[in-house]
């Protein structure tokens, strides 16, 4: 490994990883799919999450051509999602077979993709990619391994050192206008409500739904449980299911905690104050670029559910070219909890179709965007003066619209990713704040004891189906801030234990006792 590998790494290997893996903003449009390809061999197609770069494209599949061509004899061409329905489109992009290297994550179903042999089991092709194998051992040697599902590796990681359950997520605002309304340092849930409420006071924002997001049951719940409970996956694979902190084999139906109602009554007050917006149940699951373009016309003055690599990689830059004297501030949620557990990285990762015609290929492909810096910087930075500015070994973006940026979705890696050169100091001033915070308070993290542990699905398709059409139903009300009692809240578990929930805790139930016997 260079020198310059290891000196990136030991100066902020985790920032650049999670900044670009996510460099998109998130979108509502109907997903874009790819001009033909010119004539090769063999030619890969792969799905990237995100807005198609204004410019580009043509430049960028030229210089691709140029290295996959005679190295790999295949050309790359891609197909465009945007966030905002990307869970819906990506299964039906993974249906249709036509594409062969597709991006997955807790964004998406891929557990259930895996038991239906949508991927294919990369261990197969390892022999294939040394190089890549011994890439992944610079942390671990049993890096990928720890990657396997049902004794199956289905997917090439992020690369990074891990992240920290809920440590980017946060509530993002304009700390000038926090001055301006004389409201404390946000550093709580009170602190937090209280600028919502200094907000709708303001006449410019009097008549304006101030969160727009109806993952913001998640930050409340971020919130108001605390370290009282671990989360298996995430909460968007398993919203109803948690486990107790203090005896992570005990599981709980995450409806029937104190916390989750006291979410339910935060959202009903919102509700009915004209914070939330008023028809939250017809947003898509990701909100994010509407967020970004609602506070850069001054129709809000704040984000709830949106990770800091976004803040970073679309947020400022964006509000910053139209309104350049604006302040940020950015308060992370799990800084209001008193214990915080170290966890793997989220299983984000980029899947080989079962259905592809170019296994071997396409791992190889694989292989040269985690090892090649060439391959690296195309996938996941774009044209060189077109899409960002080399600076030295930094990237810059000093003068390219936001609508122009571009990356590869979920191919991040630590060892390979460029620092981003800041072009705001005040915002600069605020991350590197968050990053002594995280440094501090994480380097003494508690070891999280679901570490490692991977729930299976499989046997369990039929409960999951059943269950995800009474989150839809049922459960997504609730938290969207229809709620008027208990008896709501009793009407969903009704509904989740006809569609399997018991079957399904007792699966997760047994499987967590087999995997903390074996810890």
């Amino acid at each position: 490994m260079g020198r310059r590998k290891r000196r990136r790494m030991a100066s902020g290997l985790l920032a650049a990883f999670l900044a670009a893996a996510l460099v998109f903003g998130c979108g509502r449009e109907e997903q874009t799919w790819p001009e033909e390809p010119p004539a090769a061999v063999e030619n890969l197609r792969m799905i990237v999450l995100g807005k198609e770069p204004e410019e580009g494209m043509e430049e960028l599949y030229e210089q691709l051509d140029a290295l996959t061509v005679p190295e790999l004899n295949c050309t790359v061409r891609f197909g465009f999602i945007p966030w905002g329905n990307e869970r819906k489109q990506l299964n039906i992009a993974i249906a249709s077979g036509e594409y062969d290297i597709i991006p997955g994550g807790n964004f998406s179903d891929y557990k259930i993709q895996i038991s239906q042999n949508a991927f294919l089991n990369l261990n197969d092709y390892l022999y294939l990619v040394p190089e890549l194998v011994e890439h992944y051992q610079y942390y671990s040697e049993d890096y990928l391994q720890n990657y396997e599902i049902d004794g199956g590796l289905y997917g090439i990681p992020q690369y990074g050192t891990g992240e920290l359950q809920h440590d980017n997520e946060g509530f993002f605002y304009r700390e000038d206008l926090r001055k301006a309304w004389d409201c404390q340092e946000i550093t709580d849930i009170e602190t937090m409500e209280a600028y919502l409420y200094a907000a709708k006071k303001d006449p410019q924002y009097r008549d304006e739904a101030l969160i727009t997001d109806n993952r913001i049951w998640q930050s409340l719940w971020i919130l108001l449980a605390g370290d009282k409970y671990l989360e298996i996956g995430s909460m968007q694979e398993t919203p109803f299911v948690v486990t107790a902190a203090d005896d992570p084999g005990q599981v709980l139906n995450r409806l029937e905690t104190p916390e989750f109602f006291q979410v339910l009554e935060y959202l009903k007050k919102w509700k009915e104050d004209g914070i939330l917006e008023a028809d939250m149940l017809s947003l898509s699951d990701n909100e994010g670029t509407r967020g970004l373009e609602l506070m850069n016309s001054e129709r809000k003055p704040c984000e709830t559910n949106v990770p800091i690599w976004s803040v970073n990689g679309s947020y400022v830059r964006s509000l910053t070219e139209e309104h350049p004297r604006w302040e940020y501030g950015f308060f992370i949620y799990i800084s209001a909890n008193e214990r915080h557990f170290r966890v793997d990285s989220s299983r984000s990762a980029l899947y080989v179709s079962s259905r592809t015609k170019y296994p071997e290929t396409s791992v190889k492909l694989l292989e040269k965007i985690h090892t090649d810096q060439r391959y690296y910087d195309l996938f996941l930075y774009g044209v060189d003066g077109i899409h960002y500015h080399k600076v030295g070994d930094d990237v810059s973006y000093e003068g390219i619209s936001a609508g122009n940026k571009y990356g590869m979705t979920v191919a991040g890696d630590a060892l390979l990713g460029r620092d981003e050169v800041s072009f705001n100091e005040q915002w600069t001033q605020v991350t590197k704040e968050t990053d002594q915070w995280r440094e501090e308070t994480f380097g003494q993290a508690q070891a999280n004891p679901l570490t490692g542990f991977e729930l299976s699905v499989e046997g369990l398709n039929s409960q999951l189906e059943k269950m995800e059409t009474v989150r839809q139903q049922y459960f997504q009300p609730l938290v969207c801030g229809y709620y008027s009692g208990q008896e709501d809240v009793s009407q969903v578990t009704k509904k989740l234990e006809e569609a399997g929930l018991s079957v399904y805790m007792q699966a997760i139930e047994e499987q967590l006792k087999g995997y903390l016997e074996k810890r």
